[in-house]
C-alpha cells in the first residue's frame, strides 16, 4: 500500500538505496579499473556481471522490505490506540520472521501494550490479532507473554491445531477479562473424536484451565467465588465447576462430568442371606453423583428415607430399587401403596410379607407395623430380646399425601362414637417414625411433592436421607434442602435424575439407578420392557431365598358394615377393620373363611352389598389421588413465589452488598419470558476494578438448568419473584 493512503501518518518512510547504489558503483569502478589497468580482463568482465544482477537486487529487496514496511505500518495504525499508546511507533507492532511468496508472511509479531491499558486490554489484545489475520491472512495465536508484552505467532495449519489455539486464546481472554490482566493462565486440552452420521469427527476440548493471580481479599466471600465460576462457566461451552486454592492464590476450573441419562442397577442378590450379620454395614445403593461415586442409604446411620418427585421423575423406581435390595438382603418388607398399582411387581416378590392397596388394607398394615414395634420394644424392655435380634423392617408407604387423604375419607365412614377426628394409625406412623428405629423398623416415604407434615418439626429430623428427583419448586427446594436454591435448576427433561445426600451429608446431583418392575418385565412380552436388558436385571436382584412368608388380610363380614348409614349396633368400625387377622396368603383357613363367607351371603342383595363396598373403597382412593393432582411443570414453575412486581438493584442486595434473599427469580429476557433463578451478586467486572454503576446477578435459567449472568445498571429497575418461606404462612 502506497504511504500516501495512510493521510496523517507520522511514521519514518523507508528511504530508497541511493546510497547502497552508490557505493557499489564506487566499489565496482575501483575494483574494474585496477583489474584493467592490470590487465585482467576477466576479472574486469566478471565485476561488470556482478554490478548489473547487484543494483536490481539492491532495488528489489528495497521494494520488499517496504511492501512489508506499509503493511506493518498499516497495522500498527490500526492497533496502536488499541494497545493504549497515543501516537504509533515502531516498537510498537514488530513482524519479523516472513515466510512464503515474494513479500510473505511474518510468522512472528511482537506487541507492547502500555501498561496503563484498564481491565479492556484483554479485548483490545483479541482486536490487535483479528486485524493481524485480516493483514496477513493467517491466524495468529500468543506464544508469549511477559510485563507489557506479548509474542503472537503464526498459527499452524492444521484445522485441528487452529481450532485448539482458538479455544486456548479464547479461554485466556475470559479469564483475563474476570480476573484481570496480571492472571496467569494454563489451559489444558485434549482431542476428542465423535461420529457424526458416517464420518469420525476430531475435535479439541478444554479440559482444565489453571490461573494464578495475584492476591485478591475479596476472594474470601463465596458469592464471589461462585460468582465467579458462574460467569466462566456462563461463556464456555458445557457446564464446569470451579476449585480455589485460596492460600496459593490459585483457582482452576473444569468441566463438570456428565451423567449418563440411564444407569442400571448393578446390585446382585447375595447367594448367602443373613440380615442380622448385615445389618450394621448395609449401605442401600441409590445412584451415581457427577464424580461416579455411589451414593447410598445406610440405614444404620440414617433411619427413614423420604423421597420427593413428579411421575416419571424417578421416585417409584427408586422405591423398587430400594425394597428389592433389602429383600434380596433378606429383610422383612410391608408395604403400602398409595395409588394401588405402582408396587404391583412388589405383591409376591421374595420377603415382601404384603403390600396392601385397598385403603382399609393400608391402615391395617401400618396398624400392623405400629404392633409389631410395640411387641418389640416390650420384649427389649423385659429383656426377652436384644436388639441384635430383630430381624431390620422396610416399611414402604408410596404416595403418603394420596394414602391419607382416602384413609381420612374412609375413616368419617367408620369411625366409633366418641373417637378422634382423626385416624389413630397416622399418629402410629408418626411414633414408627420417632422410635422405630431403635427396633431396627425403618421407614420410606414417597411423595409427589415436599409435604408439610414430613418436613417441619420432629418429623424433618426423623428422615434423615432424603432424596428429591426432578426440578424442585422454591418452595420443595426449602422443606427439602433447607434453602430455595438446591434442586430447583435440575435438567426437567432428564428422568432419574435428582439431589441427594453425599457421604459428606453435602446434597449433590446424582444419575438414579435404574430398577424394573417386575410386573413390566413379563419373559412373554418384551414389547412392554422398557429396556432390552429390564428382565435380566430383575432376575440378578430376585432374593435367593424367601425367609418371610407372604401375607394376606382376611376381611371382616361384610354383612356388618354400615354403608348405609343407619347407624347399626352391630356395624363394624374402625376398631374392627384394625382387629382383623393377618394370615400366610398359603393358609387353607384362607380358603375355608371365604368359602364360609360366600355361604352365608347367599342372597343377591348381600352379594350388591359386599361388591358396593369393594367400589366404594376404590372411589375412596380415587376422590384421593383427584385431591393431589399431579401439575406440569408450567404450573409448578412458578409455585410457592410471590406475584412478580418490580425492583432496583439495591433493593436485593443487603448493605454488606450479598443477596438478601435466596431463590429469588429475574426476568433476565422479556421476548423470550426466560427467567433466571439469581445465584449470586457481584458489583465488580473484574477483581481490580470497582463499577459502582452496576450490579451483575449471576443467574441459572429456570428451565434448562445453563448458568448465565445479567448486568443492571443501578435505578433501573428489574421485575423479579420472591420465594415465599413455607413454614410461615
Amino acid at each position: 500500500m502506497n504511504r500516501m493512503l495512510m493521510p496523517g501518518s507520522k511514521l519514518p518512510q523507508k528511504k530508497a538505496p541511493v546510497a547502497p547504489i552508490l557505493i557499489v558503483l564506487l566499489i565496482a569502478t575501483a575494483c574494474g579499473t585496477g583489474a584493467y589497468l592490470a590487465g585482467n580482463m576477466t576479472v574486469v568482465v566478471l565485476i561488470c556481471v556482478a554490478t548489473i544482477l547487484g543494483i536490481p537486487a539492491i532495488i528489489a529487496a528495497y521494494l520488499r522490505a517496504r511492501e512489508r514496511r506499509e503493511s506493518a505500518d498499516l497495522l500498527l495504525l490500526r492497533g496502536h490506540v488499541l494497545l493504549g499508546w497515543p501516537d504509533p511507533d515502531l516498537r510498537q507492532i514488530v513482524p519479523s520472521r516472513y515466510r512464503g511468496g515474494w513479500i510473505g508472511v511474518p510468522q512472528r509479531i511482537d506487541i507492547v501494550y502500555n501498561p496503563l491499558l484498564d481491565e479492556d486490554a484483554p479485548e483490545n489484545i483479541a482486536e490487535v490479532m483479528r486485524q493481524a489475520k485480516k493483514q496477513y491472512k493467517v491466524p495468529y495465536r500468543i506464544s508469549k507473554e511477559s510485563k507489557n508484552r506479548i509474542r503472537l505467532v503464526a498459527a499452524p495449519n492444521s484445522a485441528a491445531d487452529r481450532e485448539r489455539d482458538e479455544k486456548i486464546d479464547r479461554s485466556k481472554l475470559i479469564i483475563a477479562k474476570t480476573f484481570g490482566t496480571s492472571a496467569s493462565t494454563t489451559v489444558a486440552t485434549t482431542p476428542v473424536t465423535r461420529t457424526v452420521g458416517d464420518k469420525q469427527i476430531t475435535e479439541t476440548r478444554v479440559t482444565r484451565i489453571t490461573v494464578k493471580y495475584e492476591v485478591a481479599p475479596k476472594l474470601s466471600r463465596s458469592g464471589v467465588r461462585a460468582s465467579i465460576e458462574s460467569q466462566i462457566s456462563g461463556v464456555l461451552e458445557g457446564r464446569w465447576r470451579g476449585f480455589w486454592d485460596l492460600p496459593n492464590d490459585s483457582f482452576w476450573i473444569e468441566p463438570r462430568p456428565e451423567l449418563p441419562p440411564v444407569i442400571e442397577n448393578p446390585s446382585v442378590a447375595p447367594a448367602t442371606v443373613d440380615p442380622l450379620a448385615t445389618y450394621d454395614d448395609l449401605a442401600v445403593p441409590i445412584g451415581v453423583d457427577e464424580d461416579g461415586h455411589t451414593i447410598s442409604w445406610r440405614p444404620k446411620h440414617d433411619a427413614h428415607v423420604l423421597t420427593t418427585g413428579k411421575t416419571g421423575r424417578g421416585k417409584t423406581v427408586c422405591l423398587l430399587g430400594i425394597t428389592e435390595y433389602l429383600a434380596a438382603h433378606g429383610w422383612e418388607i410391608w408395604g403400602i401403596d398409595g395409588k394401588r398399582f405402582e408396587m404391583l411387581g412388589l405383591r409376591t416378590w421374595f420377603n415382601v410379607r404384603l403390600i396392601a392397596g385397598r385403603v382399609d388394607h393400608q391402615a391395617r398394615v401400618a396398624h400392623k407395623v405400629y404392633q409389631e414395634m410395640q411387641r418389640r420394644m416390650a420384649a427389649y424392655e423385659n429383656g426377652e430380646q436384644r436388639l441384635e435380634d430383630f430381624t431390620p423392617i422396610l416399611f414402604v408407604i408410596d404416595e403418603f399425601k394420596t394414602f391419607r387423604n382416602a384413609l381420612l375419607r374412609w375413616y368419617r365412614m367408620v369411625k366409633p362414637k366418641g373417637a378422634s377426628t382423626q385416624p389413630p394409625v397416622l399418629d402410629e406412623i408418626s411414633d414408627i417414625a420417632s422410635l422405630g428405629r431403635k427396633m431396627r423398623i425403618h421407614i420410606v416415604v414417597g411423595l409427589q411433592r415436599p409435604d408439610a407434615e414430613f418436613m417441619t418439626g420432629d418429623m424433618r429430623d426423623n428422615f434423615g436421607f432424603r432424596i428429591s428427583w426432578g426440578r424442585l419448586s422454591a418452595e420443595g427446594a426449602k422443606m427439602m434442602w433447607n434453602n430455595f436454591v438446591t434442586g430447583t435448576t435440575i435438567p426437567a427433561q432428564i428422568r432419574g435424575r435428582g439431589i441427594a445426600y453425599n457421604k459428606a451429608g453435602e446434597p449433590v446431583e446424582i444419575q438414579g439407578y435404574w430398577t424394573p418392575d417386575p410386573y413390566q418385565t413379563d419373559p412373554e412380552r418384551p414389547e412392554v420392557w422398557v429396556f432390552e436388558n429390564d428382565l435380566q436385571l430383575v432376575k440378578q436382584m430376585q432374593p435367593a431365598e424367601r425367609i418371610h412368608e407372604l401375607m394376606k388380610i382376611v376381611d371382616p363380614d361384610d354383612r356388618f358394615v354400615d354403608l348405609d348409614g343407619d347407624d347399626k349396633v352391630d356395624a363394624l368400625n374402625y376398631n374392627d377393620y384394625m382387629d382383623t387377622r393377618i394370615i400366610s396368603a398359603g393358609d387353607p383357613s384362607l380358603v375355608d373363611t371365604s368359602v364360609k363367607i360366600s355361604r352365608a351371603i347367599a342372597d343377591q342383595a348381600a352379594e350388591e352389598k359386599q361388591a358396593s363396598r369393594v367400589a366404594l373403597l376404590e372411589r375412596i382412593q380415587i376422590e384421593a389421588e383427584a385431591e393431589d393432582p399431579e401439575i406440569s411443570d408450567e404450573e409448578e414453575m412458578f409455585a410457592g413465589y410471590s406475584p412478580a412486581a418490580d425492583a432496583f438493584p439495591e433493593e436485593l442486595l443487603t448493605p454488606g452488598g450479598d443477596l438478601a434473599h435466596q431463590g429469588v427469580l429475574m426476568l433476565v429476557e422479556s421476548d423470550s419470558d426466560t427467567w433466571g433463578l439469581v445465584e449470586f451478586v457481584d458489583d465488580d467486572s473484574t477483581l481490580d476494578d470497582e463499577d459502582d454503576d452496576s450490579v451483575t446477578f449471576s443467574y441459572r435459567d429456570f428451565r434448562t438448568g445453563e448458568p448465565g449472568s445479567k448486568t443492571v445498571p443501578r435505578g433501573t429497575s428489574v421485575i423479579t419473584r420472591t420465594p415465599i418461606d413455607p413454614e410461615a404462612r
